[in-house]
């Protein structure tokens, strides 16, 4: 007769040991990214670095921001105390566009004045309290302005993106790139459904025999929706 063995107990009850190997097991700590386009910047800094990159990589061109502006500008923001003319560019071109201007912005805003700094101060003043000291910076000027810290210096950069957001220009921008994203996705199903009828009609036309009328019907249904795909994608095409 052949005897089942025995199971070994099990002892349930978690011991020191087990206590003591759990206290051992660390989790590694992530690094933090601190490095944005070749520059090192605070931890805290790097959100605000990075809005303002998408910013200016979605809007650069109608804001009249060019290659390698947003990068240099976030170097100067960062490293320079000095109001330098490419963080005055980009400001006073954001402010051009909020007030869709048709002028010479620079005319308006001389670039080493205080006008365009008290202006940034106007239309951002709905994010700050009255008696922010960011505010309160904003309203001296040049010298107000060389007071802030990169930090604040981002967080002012990045107000006035969001108030440009919200003009007429950057809307209708917005508007259009909403368009020819359905446009493009309308474009690909019309494409994958042609595909697959002109598939199936391939197919059925191989299998046809003798004039078979149902099959006949079927392929020219086919045909019919082959047709309409090739109209919805010809709309769509026009409406990029």
């Amino acid at each position: 007769m052949v005897r089942a063995a025995k199971r070994p107990k099990v002892n349930l009850v978690q011991t020191e040991s087990n206590d003591a190997l759990m206290d051992e097991i660390v989790v590694p700590r992530g690094t933090l990214m601190t490095c944005i386009a070749g520059m090192k910047l605070q931890s805290e800094d790097v959100g605000a670095a990075i809005q303002f990159l998408e910013f200016c990589r979605s809007f650069g061109e109608i804001c009249k921001i060019g290659k390698g502006q947003p990068e240099e500008t976030l170097r100067h923001l960062t490293e320079l105390q000095e109001v330098s003319s490419v963080v005055a560019d980009v400001h006073i071109n954001l402010l051009s566009v909020i007030e869709n201007g048709k002028d010479n912005p620079f005319d308006k805003y001389p670039r080493h004045g205080d006008e365009w700094i008290r202006k940034v101060g106007e239309y951002i003043s709905l994010t700050f309290h009255a008696e922010d000291f960011t505010l309160q910076c904003l309203n001296q000027g040049v010298s107000g302005y060389r007071s802030l810290n990169p930090s604040c210096k981002l967080e002012v950069l990045n107000c006035l993106c969001d108030e440009a957001l919200s003009c007429e220009k950057l809307r209708t921008c917005i508007d259009n790139k909403d368009r020819k994203c359905v446009a493009t996705q309308e474009i690909k199903a019309a494409t994958r459904k042609q595909k697959e009828l002109k598939r199936r009609y391939d197919d059925m036309t191989k299998t046809i025999e003798g004039g078979d009328t149902a099959n006949n019907e079927e392929a020219n249904d086919i045909l019919s929706q082959i047709k309409e795909a090739e109209e919805v994608k010809q709309a769509a095409q026009n409406g990029l």
